[in-house]
């Protein structure tokens, strides 16, 4: 099914609420990734809300080397848990289906990227913290897609056919104070799939690290979160390590240029963060003393502020 299904999905909830919920203060941002042999890209539509609920949008435009920062004065969003549908201007974005038509200074984007066949769907990260008030909430939306379209970026064509993409989203007023983010689908010698993050939680004078890890290896989901007991003894510019009972998950970043991107605060898109689009990655897994995984993949991404 097209993106047409949440459309539907987002009307029949709202029918069903009757009055939906006002948002203040607030905002709302979707982390697509999508990756080809040739190129990978990150798409970041974002509509915030401000002390009178008016929405602005923008979208961030991630390459290995650059990004772009567009802003949007009548975003539409529809999204419903999940499911995602959101317009910026001509651009549309949902689960199974990315638009893009984009004519900003140096940039001209236009293209149709399709998701099917997901592997590792959605992950509760947050448990029972999903009903805490926090400054920022994560949800990982997708593990995994294949990909089907292609981009024409400034004259250039980009085929995704057989590429992979990832969806996750973030939610609440503002990024928190230190946050390190890594993820992986792209393993030349195994089918793996890899989500870690590690945050401050905003306790009030008390600051403790909350973090997660999402593993899809050798037809098993390794789990391990704060809220089951997770904690990183490990957070830095080049790596972490989080510890779970037997389980341990390290990483290791290599190489890679670091882009800024904007980042929510006060529900605008006021701050900054570095991100590492494509870098080396070395991830190593443990479960009670004995070695699971050691891969190596030349297309991580990892974020640390």
């Amino acid at each position: 099914m097209g993106f047409g299904r949440v459309v539907l999905c987002g009307l029949k909830e709202e029918k069903e609420r009757g009055i939906v919920k006002r948002k203040i203060n607030y905002f709302e941002g979707w982390y697509f990734k999508s990756q080809s042999k040739k190129l990978t890209a990150a798409f970041i539509p974002a509509v915030s809300y401000d002390s009178h609920g008016r929405p602005s949008g923008s979208l961030q435009i991630v390459f290995p080397d650059t990004a772009y920062c567009i802003e949007y004065d009548q975003p539409v969003n529809m999204s419903s848990g999940s499911d995602v549908f959101v317009t910026l201007g001509k651009n549309v974005f949902s689960n199974d289906y990315l638009h893009l038509d984009i004519c900003k200074d140096n940039l001209k984007l236009t293209g149709d990227l399709y998701s099917q066949g997901e592997k590792g769907a959605v992950f509760n990260v947050m448990g029972p913290l999903s009903v805490v008030p926090m400054e920022c909430k994560h949800r990982i939306l997708s593990m995994e897609t294949m990909l089907s379209g292609g981009l024409r970026i400034n004259g250039e064509e980009f085929s995704f056919d057989g590429g992979k993409g990832y969806l996750e989203m973030d939610y609440g007023f503002s990024f928190p104070e230190r946050y390190l983010w890594s993820q992986c689908n792209w393993f030349a010698e195994a089918d793996c799939r890899i989500t870690c993050a590690v945050a401050t939680l905003p306790f009030g004078t008390f600051r403790p690290r909350g973090c997660f890890a999402c593993i899809d290896y050798g037809g098993r989901r390794y789990k391990l979160a704060s809220y089951t007991g997770a904690k990183a003894d490990l957070i830095s510019a080049d790596g972490f390590r989080i510890r779970q009972g037997g389980l341990v998950i390290e990483g290791r970043r290599s190489g890679g240029t670091a882009v800024e991107l904007k980042s929510p605060q006060a529900a605008l898109m006021s701050g900054r963060t570095d991100e590492y689009l494509i870098c080396g990655m070395e991830y190593r897994l443990e479960d009670r003393g004995k070695e699971v995984f050691s891969l190596r993949s030349e297309k991580g991404s990892f974020e640390f502020f």
